[in-house]
């Protein structure tokens, strides 16, 4: 007979109480650090979630929105040194450029104007794909 969920977990509840009484009666919760001590609210502001967070805490276990920011933090500055690297390299080639002879200019800003297009292909398609997480 299935009540609902809430059903589910009043009875999970009673059998987990159960279980720890058990265990208290065999002594087996005995000389354990902070035995009878009451667990530490470390964020008033959980509400009911507060012991789902505070093992989270203990664990290192952070959520999921919070390792993709993360990661997303992580591409953005990776992105971002790439695109400043491109931006000094296009300032140097800028440069040699300008001292070229007259016969490789030509050849020179086709091949800038090229690697310049491709590097432009990459950044926006790592803005893509970082925008799509």
């Amino acid at each position: 007979m299935d009540d609902g969920p809430y059903a589910r977990l009043r009875r999970r509840e009673r059998r987990i109480d159960e279980h720890l009484r058990e265990l208290a009666e065999m002594g087996e919760l005995s000389k354990l650090p902070g035995e009878g001590a009451p667990l530490v609210d470390d964020d008033p502001t959980a509400g009911d979630r507060w012991a789902a967070r505070h093992i989270a805490k203990n664990a290192n276990v952070a959520p999921e929105f919070v390792e993709l920011r993360r990661e997303i933090a992580d591409r953005r500055n990776r992105l971002v040194r790439r695109l400043r690297a491109h931006r000094e390299w296009l300032e140097d080639r800028s440069a040699l450029l300008r001292d070229l002879p007259a016969e490789r200019i030509l050849d020179a800003a086709r091949a800038t104007t090229d690697f310049d297009g491709r590097v432009e292909s990459e950044l926006r398609s790592a803005i893509g794909e970082i925008n799509a997480l």
